[in-house]
């Protein structure tokens, strides 16, 4: 294998992933939520950045300059926010949940990016919009997210980011941690 299909994101807490759960849930249970894919729970995470195909033998490069980039950013706590949908919930092709306090994430976001671009790759085009996603319309209207609320969850803690590696299944993508990336030069 030369290349692997990788990108950084922010992995979620236990309690998060019961309340995304429930989310989806009551998503399935709507007229229209048999037009998603959802994500499986152990799949759930925050992404930073989609790479894309990188060369194996960049990655150890590609991960000194993202941990460069994130000593400057410090740890922080994550909540789950209401339901989204992109582009808009009458086109939508992903259905999400908003995340709070989007600062940070940004922050982080940023950093990553900066990171990416100094070990070779390409600035990513389209801006980074904190989101946690929950599944990809593959047909037919969406189910509506009025009403939904997302459950209380306990804050979860981003201390760093994880590299993973996806494959594509029929049944969806599989991640593979890589390498674990902490905030703070820690």
């Amino acid at each position: 294998m030369d290349t692997v299909r990788a990108f950084f994101a922010v992995e979620i807490g236990a309690s998060a992933a019961s309340a995304v759960a429930r989310v989806v849930e009551q998503l399935r249970g709507r007229k229209g939520g048999g037009n998603v894919r959802f994500v499986r729970q152990e799949s759930l995470h925050v992404t930073l950045r989609f790479l894309g195909d990188v060369p194996v033998a960049d990655l150890g490069g590609l991960v000194a300059a993202v941990g460069k980039e994130l000593a400057g950013v410090a740890p922080f706590d994550l909540s789950l926010g209401e339901p989204m949908a992109f582009p808009d919930p009458r086109r939508a092709r992903v259905l999400a949940l908003a995340l709070a306090p989007a600062e940070p994430l940004i922050r982080a976001a940023v950093a990553v990016e900066r990171g990416a671009v100094a070990a070779g790759l390409a600035p990513e085009e389209r801006p980074f919009r904190p989101h946690l996603t929950l599944g990809r319309v593959k047909g037919g209207p969406p189910p509506v997210l009025e009403g939904i609320a997302t459950p209380a969850h306990e804050a979860f803690s981003a201390d760093g980011v994880v590299l993973l590696q996806s494959e594509l299944h029929l049944d969806g993508a599989r991640y593979t941690p890589l390498e674990r990336v902490p905030f703070g030069g820690r």
